[in-house]
């Protein structure tokens, strides 16, 4: 049974990771409305969430590179897989949704935590399910210690707002974990979110990938291969 429930659990994730960033999008503007009332400054969210929002179309392009003769090599971004969206103790509800909306819209599977404002965490994954979000997708953890979720095997990165110390703090407890390199993506200016309207903040969210076809295979024998970086 268990097998099942996590062959299902990544089915769900990869449909998600599949569904193109546009597509993703259309779910997301459908909730960010009614997210962004859980902030405190509806209209100062709103143009936040449809910045991030805007961008999908660029994040679905594909782009041709030089190749050898006889093969096609496109270069493209997908989801890095699971991600953690922390809140710490002095995060507002803007940064931490902001992230949330950038790690869901990029195609990965998101785990919210954010237990000083768990009200808001559970009401954001209401309105987000209710747009057609799967909980497959998207999770709510904050019964759980910070530290202990650091350890979840297979954490891609952990997009966490919050000052200084606190993004310092995470950091500190994921270079001591084993496996893969879990990447840190951060918020501290809770005034500006300048961090979130860089031109390369949503890419922090993807890996690239290449996509190459034998474009002179005769008879429907073409090979495709796709490499990730």
């Amino acid at each position: 049974m268990a097998t099942e429930f996590k062959k299902n659990h990544g089915q769900v994730c990869e449909t998600w990771r599949l569904l193109g960033a546009v597509n993703r999008a259309t779910y997301l503007q459908e909730a960010a409305p009614r997210l962004a009332l859980l902030t405190g400054d509806a209209n100062k969210a709103k143009r936040l969430f449809n910045h991030l929002l805007s961008a999908a179309p660029m994040l679905d392009e594909e782009h041709r590179m030089t190749g050898a003769t006889g093969e096609s090599n496109d270069l493209y971004v997908t989801g890095r897989g699971k991600t953690m969206v922390v809140g710490g103790e002095s995060a507002r509800a803007m940064a931490v949704l902001g992230q949330l909306l950038a790690a869901l819209l990029t195609g990965n599977e998101v785990i919210l935590h954010c237990p000083s404002q768990d009200e808001m965490c559970i009401e954001a994954a209401k309105i987000l399910y209710e747009s057609g979000i799967s909980d497959d997708v998207l999770s709510v953890a904050n019964d759980s210690q910070t530290v202990t979720l650091l350890y979840i095997d297979r954490l891609a990165q952990v997009a966490v707002s919050g000052n200084r110390q606190e993004v310092q703090a995470v950091s500190q407890e994921l270079a001591k974990t084993d496996g893969m390199l879990t990447q840190v993506i951060s918020v501290t200016d809770m005034d500006g979110l300048s961090e979130m309207l860089t031109p390369d903040y949503l890419y922090r969210f993807v890996t690239e990938r290449v996509k190459t076809i034998n474009t002179t295979a005769i008879g429907g024998n073409a090979s495709l291969l796709e490499l990730g970086t």
